[in-house]
């Protein structure tokens, strides 16, 4: 949940103070439905204070229904140092969220029987052979895309200088015993049997990227191919797979609008350094939310945008299909972890309502973004941040951005839509802040006689706020705080009377922003949803 500690984000407080000198900048559609409308509302309210909470320089965000863009925006800064504003343009490192375009390339040239699924990549290899000296197998297409190939995890061929091309580095990286954490001593290349288990690699997603390179029949490298057969048919103007994220390997015009990394150490931010890829096809993507979030919608349609088809129907079935199943090291699965694998796609709860593919993305030491889809929703979600905590072990932004849209969503589906409430942060605070006083007095307490008027204002007038929130922000509304009073007094106090009120069009703040203010407030422990009580 949302912490309520600000310390973090110190080093932002000119950020916070100035908040008025860099307004969110975005589009809004005038054409979209009233649940759609209710979701850009919330984000609207939410975004701009969970990013001063968390010190956050700023992001950018699109979100997408039923096959079209409805709202994108930037929220704070591109650059500390020259203030450029985060806008819907700006330009992001993706991180592993480029996985996807590299997967999506094989299962093209599966389609075309160029490569075989199941086959043994060694068919397609020229002058070496890749062999899990672990046994059981050879390595297949499917193994890669699973990743269960038996190859450790790794970190991405990271390197200051611009490192060898696909056709050198891959041959040369299967000659190694480890991988390159500290200078080579602390990770074997294999941990595993092929297909014994399932272990994150950069460098396997590398391998993909290198058998699209050596197999398309038009003799493309792998970023040409994917230029040419991904990102042109869905008109994705403002991105390119580079493998070095920078001109010339980019038009410079995409280079200027992009946002600048930060590696933030409490209340130090350093803007982090130039850091290659050799493993470039595990994600280099460049791109901006509004662009990347059209191969989500092309995925939410079979395949095709905007009669321009990337994969065939079934292909993406299969795609988007669980193949291993697990929970992150220490965690049950939940809104923020996956508990399954597809094709390169994570997926979780497979098969429920709430279902929904994903791939997060990070690079070093400066973004941190993720991309989701609800197919029962028809429904997507871009967010490109510009910062990386490199101490606390709290959610990033994104995650509690994407945490924030999936409890809004199981809320939605049982609740009437209702109109938004005001876009103060301090606002839904103060009505929160009422709906509790009034509930607790009248329910908890059990008093039998009403809360007057006049026992409203006394508390909104002599009420004390002894400071604002930590990055600046306000956290007192008094004219919410008595319309949160007056709605709750009208409620019986009965838990199945309260438990209505909480999931009807009345309440005026919507239950995924009540259980967030909850803990905001020093409340403890879950929220049940939909939310029973306050205590």
């Amino acid at each position: 949940m949302v912490s309520t500690s600000c310390r973090r984000g110190a080093w932002l407080l000119p950020l916070a103070l100035a908040a008025g000198a860099a307004p969110a900048v975005g589009q809004r559609p005038t054409d979209f439905s009233p649940t759609d409308r209710r979701l850009v509302a919330a984000l609207e309210s939410y975004i701009p204070h969970i990013i001063r909470q968390n010190g956050t320089p700023g992001l950018n965000i699109a979100v997408a229904s039923h096959g079209r863009l409805i709202w994108e925006r930037g929220f704070g800064l591109a650059n500390l140092a020259t203030r450029a504003p985060m806008t819907p343009a700006t330009v992001m490192h993706s991180g592993s969220m480029g996985k996807t375009y590299t997967a999506t390339a094989v299962m093209q040239l599966v389609e075309q029987g160029v490569l075989g699924l199941y086959e043994p990549i060694n068919r397609y290899l020229k002058g070496f052979q890749i062999i899990n000296p672990l046994g059981d197998r050879e390595i297949t297409v499917f193994d890669l895309l699973t990743h269960r190939s038996g190859l450790s995890g790794n970190t991405a061929g990271s390197h200051f200088a611009i490192p060898a091309p696909l056709r050198e580095f891959i041959p040369a990286g299967y000659r190694r015993t480890h991988f390159e954490w500290y200078q080579e001593t602390a990770l074997p290349l294999w941990t595993h049997k092929v297909g014994e288990q399932f272990d994150y690699s950069n460098f396997g997603l590398a391998t993909l990227g290198y058998l699209v390179e050596v197999t398309n029949p038009e003799g493309l490298s792998f970023s040409d191919y994917v230029r040419r057969h991904i990102m042109e048919p869905l008109s994705m103007t403002s991105s390119r797979f580079p493998p070095v994220q920078e001109t010339p390997w980019i038009p410079k015009e995409i280079a200027d609008r992009m946002s600048t990394g930060y590696a933030a150490f409490g209340p130090v931010a350093l803007p982090t350094p130039t850091i290659y890829f050799a493993d470039y096809p595990a994600g280099t993507v460049v791109t901006t939310p509004g662009d990347h979030i059209r191969l989500l919608m092309a995925y939410l349609n079979g395949g095709e945008l905007d009669g321009h088809r990337i994969l065939k129907p079934e292909t993406v079935r299969l795609m988007l299909s669980p193949k291993v199943t697990f929970s992150v090291q220490g965690r049950e699965p939940s809104p923020l972890t996956s508990s399954g694998v597809g094709l390169i796609w994570l997926v979780n709860n497979a098969g429920k309502p709430d279902e929904y593919f994903s791939h997060a993305g990070a690079h070093m030491f400066g973004w941190y973004n993720d991309a989701r889809a609800y197919p029962r929703r028809s429904l997507a979600v871009v967010v490109a941040s510009n910062a990386w905590d490199m101490v606390a072990a709290s959610p990033a932004v994104y995650q509690r951005i994407m945490d924030f849209v999936h409890t809004w969503l199981a809320n939605e589906s049982v609740s009437a839509v209702r109109a938004p409430a005001p876009a103060s942060w301090a606002w839904k605070t103060s009505y929160v802040i009422g709906l509790m006083m009034a509930e607790r007095l009248r329910g908890y307490l059990g008093i039998p006689e009403p809360i007057t008027d006049a026992m409203i204002e006394t508390m909104a007038t002599g009420a004390i706020v002894r400071a604002e929130r930590e990055n600046g922000e306000p956290v007192w509304d008094a004219e919410a705080f008595r319309l949160g009073m007056r709605d709750m007094r009208a409620v019986p106090m009965t838990r199945e009377a309260i438990r209505e009120f909480l999931a009807s069009e009345r309440v005026r703040v919507g239950p995924e922003e009540i259980r967030i203010l909850y803990h905001e407030l020093g409340g403890r422990g879950e929220f049940p949803v939909p939310i029973e009580v306050f205590f």
